[in-house]
């Protein structure tokens, strides 16, 4: 082991695990601030969020201020949100309308297009501000995928399409479950937890938790008589009832297994959910809407972009750190377009009692990953940690830990350059042949 080894992946013994450094050391947070938030395809936001001309949203993306907006000629654009002046915000609303940005502290107006269009005092200037200071300024790519937005500060990144490689299916599993698309719910949730932002990564595609931390929802389940996740009998798509775990090239992973329906939803609900997976099927196929309507899914697209499919919901949650161990947390919901009032509350409703501040699944995992941050003061003498669940299977199930290697192989490449080969499991649980044409 060198002095820098963050990494520990033996696969002779079938061990994988990560030094605890990692998850505490500030020097590595500002390597990740350089050589992942810096470098890679990070998530902005999604556009039904910003539906009509002027629209506008603020964001904080790996840690830079942002305006995720359209302009007056309905283009949809990503500003900095930093006065060129003296550095101040040009936009302090978290959302809105507007055609021009006007920096408060010394009144430089922006159209939201970027370009600067006013300076009190210009005449007091030699060198005509507007014509050194082109406008605000944009990340160095911008783009998009089925709605969703994103940017990469560098200019030498692979494309967008490039990098989401194989996984971009998972985002075309959540993006066509209705002919009219989705569209993210109005509303965010968001919270902080003292932990390190890898933490969070782990536990969200972490199918072994399940059971001892979330044991009260489960309970709850069965009570009504629901059966617990990767204890039914059915198989979709070839995929046990155990589930699975997927790796794809640049640490996106997922987990899935067949979705067992909650007892919670009406009639019409479930009539609502029948018409969408019978459209899915005209439109895809059989298999492809058993893999849309019949799979649960976690899936992680590196670094911190998650999406979460579930029977009774689609979360989207993305998150950055503001420390070593501090963590700043988004979360949306996603609907199908189309869908009555009903089928909207009742999403709505599964949100705040399972992700919500008050359900019966946030809560938990916060407190869990506080525990091991916690916990990490020991790293001294406890210095690693195992993520060896299921290493060396053929088809590891989805509380093995899989995902969460093929995630930290991405990580470790990153930082220290090393690049560890992949468990060669990747998997997409449809025929892509005509959905890709």
């Amino acid at each position: 082991m060198t002095a820098e080894q963050f990494i520990i992946d033996d696969r002779e013994n079938n061990l994988f695990r990560v030094n605890r450094e990692a998850f505490t050391s500030e020097d590595v947070l500002q390597r990740e601030r350089k050589e992942i938030f810096g470098k890679t395809w990070l998530y902005v936001g999604h556009e039904s969020e910003i539906p009509g001309k002027n629209d506008f949203q603020t964001r904080d993306v790996g840690g830079r201020p942002v305006i995720f907006n359209r302009d007056r000629h309905g283009d949809v654009r990503v500003l900095l949100n930093t006065c060129l002046h003296r550095g101040s915000s040009v936009c302090r609303h978290s959302s809105g309308n507007a055609k021009i940005f006007t920096c408060f502290y010394h009144g430089w107006a922006y159209r939201n297009s970027g370009e600067l269009v006013n300076v009190p005092g210009n005449e007091d200037y030699k060198s005509e501000p507007a014509a050194v200071y082109k406008g605000l300024q944009s990340p160095a790519q911008v783009d998009s995928y089925r709605g969703l937005y994103f940017v990469n500060f560098d200019p030498d990144a692979p494309d967008l399409l490039t990098f989401l490689g194989e996984a971009r299916y998972f985002i075309d599993l959540a993006a066509d479950q209705s002919p009219e698309g989705v569209a993210i719910l109005e509303g965010t949730h968001k919270y902080s937890l003292k932990a390190n932002w890898k933490l969070l990564v782990e536990n969200s595609i972490d199918g072994y938790h399940a059971k001892s931390v979330h044991h009260t929802h489960f309970e709850m389940m069965m009570e009504l008589g629901a059966t617990p996740p990767m204890l039914g009998k059915d198989t979709v798509n070839g995929i046990a009832p155990a589930g699975m775990g997927t790796e794809f090239p640049n640490g996106h992973a997922t987990l899935m297994y067949p979705a067992n329906g909650l007892p919670l939803a009406t009639d019409s609900v479930k009539q609502t959910l029948a018409g969408l997976r019978a459209q899915a099927e005209q439109a895809f196929g059989e298999n492809y809407a058993n893999a849309m309507f019949g799979l649960a899914r976690n899936s992680v697209f590196f670094p911190s972009l998650i999406l979460i499919d579930l029977s009774f919901g689609l979360t989207l949650r993305t998150f950055y750190p503001v420390s070593a161990s501090e963590t700043l947390v988004t979360g949306w919901q996603i609907i199908p377009k189309g869908v009555d009032e009903e089928f909207v509350k009742y999403r709505i409703d599964n949100a705040l009692t399972f992700w919500g501040p008050a359900g019966l699944a946030t809560p938990d995992d916060v407190e869990a990953l506080e525990q091991a941050q916690k916990g990490f003061g020991a790293r001294g003498e406890v210095g690693w940690s195992d993520v060896s669940k299921g290493m060396g299977k053929p088809v590891p199930a989805a509380n093995d830990e899989l995902q969460m290697r093929s995630w930290w192989r991405e990580w470790n490449r990153r930082i220290t350059g090393e690049q560890l080969p992949t468990e060669g499991t990747s998997f997409v649980p449809f025929d892509k042949q005509g959905v890709d044409a």
